[in-house]
């Protein structure tokens, strides 16, 4: 599976905010340095491990994070160029199930600090949940 572009997450960007009845995803794979970086870090095996970006996620996003909305463009940058990774686990307010995620940091212009926020699935899918500036 080939990396999509920036201009391609852009785009799915834009349809998904301005169409709510969009209703599509992007998926790929990760990329191998990220899966390396991760192993490294967390001694977590990625491999073979795929990303999912909703449409709902974006207006997820928009709607509580607008001036962050830009940096999903850059997900594959923040994924392959982090400077940090953290695994957190977070307790589901519907099923009280205690779910796995991935936080990415990266540190863009001015040193503000980005969060990329990624459930991890059993079937090998890390899903964006949200993303934005972090305090």
């Amino acid at each position: 599976m080939i990396l999509p572009s920036k201009d391609d997450i852009c785009s799915f960007v834009t349809k998904s905010i301005t169409n709510k009845q969009y209703n599509e995803k992007i998926i790929f794979t990760l990329p191998t340095k990220t899966i390396t970086r991760v192993k490294e870090q967390l001694s977590l095996n990625m491999l073979n491990y795929k990303c999912s970006i909703t449409s709902h996620a974006i207006r997820h996003i928009k709607k509580g994070h607008p001036n962050d909305l830009k940096y999903i463009c850059e997900i594959i940058n923040i994924l392959e160029d982090f400077s940090q990774v953290q695994k957190s686990l977070i307790r589901c307010n519907k099923t009280g199930v205690t779910l796995v995620h991935l936080e990415f940091y990266k540190i863009f212009e001015k040193d503000i600090v980005k969060l990329v926020k990624l459930k991890i699935h059993r079937d090998k899918i890390l899903e964006l949940k949200t993303l934005f500036v972090k305090d």
